[in-house]
């Protein structure tokens, strides 16, 4: 923790010309405040990120890498080991984002190895087709993408693009500690006082390979994908073991399993004016008994205004899931609208989303204000309010309700 803060320290007096070409990033201290406080998690907590990127051109290819530095009071990061895929329990105080070389092939048609952000729908709605991807849970509300280890090509001929993609290693959904405010998952339903025991097992070596085809024709924009491979959300697994019940409270062990999983999905869109109709139909199979079978559509509607975008989704799975679909996380919220509604002003700029859970009635509400005090200066300040039912995925998320300012120094 001294250290992180030191580097925050020397990080916020340093000028930016001192900084090399082709180096950018930003030391950022964030607080955070909550409503309640429920057992083992304090009413506010502290979050320091220390992050730095570096770009350079190498002839053709251009190499990008960073590194990211973080301090959490609550929930815990892990120690600090290496864990260069995601693939342990906790969020590690360092970890490497970014680490890949871009390498053209031919005109139009480059290849991409190393660590990097795949991500194929749209940032503040649902799509079928990013859905299954990893995410850190560690801030619930955050919709943070964990980097994977793989190889991308990706071109263009005419109006055909593609992109394919092979991930050797599977790096699973990060959760919360299970029980607390960031991740109530099952504590409704164990006996009050139940300890919950994580075991940190080693998902599967193997990942996945994915395929997408987009074409243009006119104002419509067709697409067909295809993925299959290690599912990197898991399927937790509650068990009690007599050799651990050594008191009144019951002791129950969770583990993770990650069943295989193959998928489809088809998307088209059309500019009408000054709006972007699109839909996506995707249909999802596996063996496993728990995870089952899916077939998700969406609808969204987009629109921008000026330096804004208004987004309005609409999705849901046409087969009911054969656990609790919270337990299975990229299908926890559905049928879902999604509302969001972001912009950028002279001042700095502004979001707002309203995330409802259309079975159970809950959602989430949340509302974010940026501030450029200078071009290397900012001030963020927002909140996010879980209503509804606890039964669903965002009412769960009830005690985890807060406000959050941060201040952040870029370079």
């Amino acid at each position: 923790m001294r250290v992180v803060a030191l580097l925050l320290f020397f990080l916020l007096l340093l000028p930016g010309a001192a900084l090399a070409e082709g180096f950018s990033g930003y030391a950022e201290l964030k607080g955070i405040g909550y409503s309640e406080r429920s057992p083992g998690d304090p009413y506010a907590a502290g979050w320091g990120t220390l992050f730095g990127k570096w770009e350079e051109r190498l002839a053709e290819s251009q190499l990008t890498a960073s590194l990211r530095a973080e301090w959490l009071t609550s929930p815990q990061t892990s120690p600090l080991v290496f864990d260069p895929a995601d693939r342990k329990l906790r969020r590690p105080p360092l970890s490497i984002p970014e680490l890949w070389l871009r390498v053209p092939l031919a005109s139009s048609h480059d290849l991409e190895l190393g660590r990097f952000q795949l991500g194929w729908g749209k940032t503040d709605g649902y799509s079928p087709a990013d859905a299954f991807l990893p995410r850190d849970l560690t801030d619930p509300f955050a919709d943070e993408k964990l980097p994977l280890w793989g190889v991308r090509a990706s071109g263009q001929e005419e109006n055909l693009r593609y992109q394919a993609v092979l991930v050797p290693v599977t790096t699973p959904w990060r959760i919360p500690p299970l029980g607390s405010r960031n991740a109530p998952i099952a504590s409704g339903a164990l006996p009050q006082g139940t300890v919950l025991r994580e075991a940190d097992d080693a998902p599967p070596l193997p990942g996945f390979a994915a395929l997408r085809l987009l074409a243009t024709h006119g104002d419509w924009d067709l697409g067909v994908w295809a993925r299959t491979g290690v599912r990197p959300a898991p399927i937790l697994r509650f068990t009690i073991n007599p050799a651990l019940q050594d008191g009144p409270v019951p002791v129950v062990t969770v583990t993770r399993r990650y069943p295989r999983e193959h998928a489809a999905g088809v998307e088209v869109s059309r500019v009408a004016g000054s709006y972007v109709l699109r839909g996506e139909l995707a249909a999802l199979f596996s063996g496993d008994a728990e995870l089952g079978d899916a077939v998700i559509a969406t609808l969204s509607l987009e629109r921008g205004f000026g330096d804004g975008t208004l987004l309005v989704t609409l999705a849901g799975n046409a087969i009911d899931p054969p656990v609790d679909p919270t337990l299975l996380f990229d299908r926890g919220a559905l049928p879902a609208l999604i509302v969001a509604w972001n912009r950028t002003e002279e001042w700095g700029a502004w979001k707002a989303v309203w995330d409802c859970g259309l079975e159970r009635g809950d959602g989430i509400l949340k509302g974010e204000v940026a501030y450029n005090v200078t071009d290397t200066w900012k001030v963020t300040v927002g909140g996010d309010l879980p209503y509804g039912s606890r039964q669903g995925a965002l009412g769960a998320l009830h005690d985890a309700r807060r406000l959050v300012a941060a201040v952040r120094r870029s370079w």
